[in-house]
């Protein structure tokens, strides 16, 4: 199994163990990151609709995911941390300010204040992470590098 692979199914794993739970419109809401995130194609991708992403700090913003919600015509949301641990910024940032900000924009808002760590098929995620980097030597890049123009030689 390579590295690849594990991402790829990670990333189906995580829209699966959390699909079963819709039973509303989701704002999954990320701390960010300077990649854009995946997370909302991935979902949609797999015909998850009333999912939407926003980050924090990163792309896609606030403003972008409520566009999208806008446009999608509902007005009734779970807001849901996609952090490890629903933390300060669950607290502060989603339960404040994004449930303020989409209740003035006329959203009927809950929150679930729940990490992923809570889900036990993220759980079973990082357990299989684990078991893979306990199995698996670490390589250092850089003298893959110098190893490979060694042999070139």
């Amino acid at each position: 199994m390579n590295i690849k692979q594990i991402s790829f199914n990670e990333k189906e794993m995580s829209a699966d163990s959390l699909s079963c739970r819709l039973f509303n419109e989701y704002v999954f809401c990320t701390h960010g990151m300077l990649q854009k995130t995946v997370t909302d194609y991935m979902l949609k991708a797999k015909g998850y609709e009333n999912f939407h992403v926003g980050t924090i700090e990163g792309y896609p913003t606030f403003d972008t995911m409520l566009a999208k919600l806008k446009a999608s015509g509902v007005k009734k949301v779970m807001l849901m941390p996609f952090m490890f641990v629903a933390g300060d910024h669950a607290n502060n940032d989603i339960a404040g300010d994004w449930k303020k900000e989409l209740e003035d924009n006329g959203y009927e808002v809950s929150v679930l204040m729940e990490g992923l760590g809570q889900n036990p098929d993220i759980q079973d995620i990082f357990i299989e992470h684990a078991r893979f980097a306990a199995k698996h030597k670490i390589v250092d890049i850089m003298d893959k590098k110098k190893q490979y123009a060694a042999e070139k030689d």
